[in-house]
């Protein structure tokens, strides 16, 4: 398994939130499934696009489908960022690096959403 594939962390409905909750800083939350071609794109690069200090967590919605209900999924991937444990929004970003870097960091600078 390559450096970039071991930074990411499964996550599952046991799990999640007290995960989630210990991790200072930021955390960038996947959802998708292994048959997902856009997901594994993302999952092969997010590693190298975004800094080392930055977790990376992945959901198999197919396996933890009460995560997709509780996170009203509707398409995939989908992204949910975490602030020091705290869910800060959900993300959207164009698969490229240096666009996905300005998304990041504006949806960082607006305020903390409520958790769908």
């Amino acid at each position: 398994m390559s450096a970039a594939a071991m930074r990411w962390q499964p996550l599952d409905e046991f799990d999640f939130d007290s995960r989630l909750a210990a991790r200072p800083g930021i955390s960038v939350v996947m959802f998708g499934q292994p048959h997902c071609g856009a997901c594994r794109g993302w999952r092969q690069q997010l590693p190298h696009w975004l800094a080392e200090d930055i977790g990376l967590y992945y959901v198999d919605v197919a396996v933890a489908t009460a995560l997709a209900r509780r996170f009203g999924l509707f398409h995939l991937p989908d992204f949910a960022l975490y602030r020091d444990g705290a869910f800060h929004a959900m993300w959207r970003s164009a698969f490229e690096r240096q666009e996905l870097g300005r998304s990041l960091q504006a949806a960082l600078q607006v305020p903390a959403q409520e958790e769908p």
